[in-house]
């Protein structure tokens, strides 16, 4: 049974392509395509409050994470989402945007949060703009660094670097009666302030996209920059906060639970990210 509110439900915790990846026959892929239980949603964070429900990016696999969150929270599917936050513009953190609009929910004017520059690019390229133009969504500026509170928790945009080619990037401080989450799915690197943030808190959702920088079988990894888990492992290992990682590349080795790499991980006191699992910040 859930906890009682505030609390964070992990609702997703795969790169933005998916576990079985996209256009992928690698072996992993082949046989998460084959295991339902090994596949991975794209990463997504909801947070059930007071007063109802709030989903950390619109992923392509919206639908059931809307629906699973509603579930978990013991409310009917149909229940409208207090907001929907958005770290940045890449695919698989704003493809479910458009299923609030009429081909899909058609909610009214549900609340999406973001920052300027993400609201102005939304607003002006469809098929977003329609959303807030047919009154489906409603735009809300978040102010870098500045809190906000969403019922019973605090939420503090924190500009982290990334690939920013459209808008800015941001991790979430959320804060909560009893304790504080800091969840920053996507990084370039681990910068002083992100490590400062991530000190603060109680809990730290951060990027796991690679296991090692040089994963990658199709690019140069330096086009893709992403922490390495084994770089942030050596430079978080003494640092309280519970380290929890996510949006995993499929070609992340920590996917299978039997690995080295995850059994590495978890020596550490660090885990990697299950869908379903429950953060408490009350």
């Amino acid at each position: 049974m859930p906890p009682s509110p505030p609390y964070a439900v992990i609702l997703g915790t795969a790169q933005d392509g998916g576990y079985p990846h996209v256009g992928c026959a690698c072996d992993a892929c082949e046989a998460a395509a084959a295991d339902p239980e090994r596949a991975r949603r794209v990463a997504c964070l909801g947070l059930v409050t007071s007063k109802g429900m709030a989903l950390i990016d619109a992923t392509p696999d919206f639908a059931s994470q809307a629906r699973d969150l509603a579930r978990l929270a013991r409310r009917p599917a149909s229940s409208p989402l207090r907001a929907v936050l958005l770290t940045h513009l890449h695919a698989g953190h704003i493809l479910g945007l458009p299923l609030l609009g009429r081909e899909g929910w058609a909610t009214d004017t549900t609340p999406v949060w973001a920052t300027e520059s993400c609201l102005g690019f939304l607003e002006n390229n469809e098929p977003y703009a329609r959303l807030f133009r047919d009154g489906h969504a409603s735009p809300r500026v978040l102010h870098l660094g500045w809190d906000t509170s969403l019922d019973d928790l605090v939420i503090q945009p924190i500009p982290v670097p990334h690939r920013s080619e459209a808008g800015d990037t941001v991790a979430y401080r959320i804060e909560g009666p009893g304790r504080s989450l800091f969840y920053a799915p996507d990084l370039d690197a681990l910068v002083p302030d992100v490590l400062d943030h991530l000190r603060a808190a109680d809990i730290a959702l951060l990027d796991g996209t690679f296991f090692r920088r040089h994963e990658l079988r199709r690019d140069d990894a330096n086009t893709v920059p992403h922490p390495a888990i084994a770089d942030t492992m050596a430079k978080v290992s003494a640092i309280d906060t519970k380290i929890i990682f996510t949006h995993l590349n499929h070609t992340n080795p920590a996917l299978d639970p039997e690995s080295r790499e995850r059994r590495a991980v978890e020596a550490l006191g660090m885990r990697i990210a299950a869908e379903g699992q429950i953060l408490e910040l009350d």
